[in-house]
């Protein structure tokens, strides 16, 4: 049986991923662990790197909801992906991915530099959430903006 679920999950995740269809990650998510965290997890890894957005987006909830419940411990195969999407052509994958990795509390120097990009040159509103997700987690950028205003303050 578990494997059946295993063979039809990708199907599963695109046809709740559809806008259209209503669902929520935390149900698709029992029904994950139901069937096992573990066994569907590589499954799941290939449908976060597919070229599907809305699949990319419920499986990011998905992940979330295994690190609220089980630790962030459980999701650790899942973190390079992530910050990888933070600099995807879909502008709502990258917020999913930007709200990820500050829900997760994601601490890594390439999930800095990307959210440094989304600053720099993404549209205002992901840029402010990845401005907050930096100055939670990232003393270095703290520290620059300071000093970024302290030149402006003194000029």
């Amino acid at each position: 049986m578990t494997s059946d679920f295993l063979t039809q999950l990708p199907i599963l995740l695109r046809l709740l991923a559809d806008p259209r269809t209503p669902h929520t990650s935390s149900e698709l998510w029992c029904r994950v662990t139901t069937f096992g965290w573990e066994e569907c997890e590589p499954v799941l890894l290939a449908e976060l790197k597919s070229d599907n957005s809305d699949v990319q987006r419920l499986v990011i909830a998905i992940v979330e909801e295994q690190a609220e419940h089980a630790g962030i411990d459980s999701i650790q195969n899942f973190v390079r992906p992530i910050v990888t999407l933070l600099s995807h052509d879909d502008r709502l994958v990258r917020v999913c991915a930007v709200s990820a990795v500050g829900g997760l509390m994601i601490d890594d120097q390439n999930a800095a530099d990307s959210l440094r990009q989304i600053v720099r040159k993404d549209e205002p509103t992901i840029a402010r959430s990845a401005l907050q997700v930096l100055l939670a987690f990232d003393d270095k950028f703290v520290q620059e903006v300071a000093e970024w205003f302290r030149d402006r303050s003194t000029n």
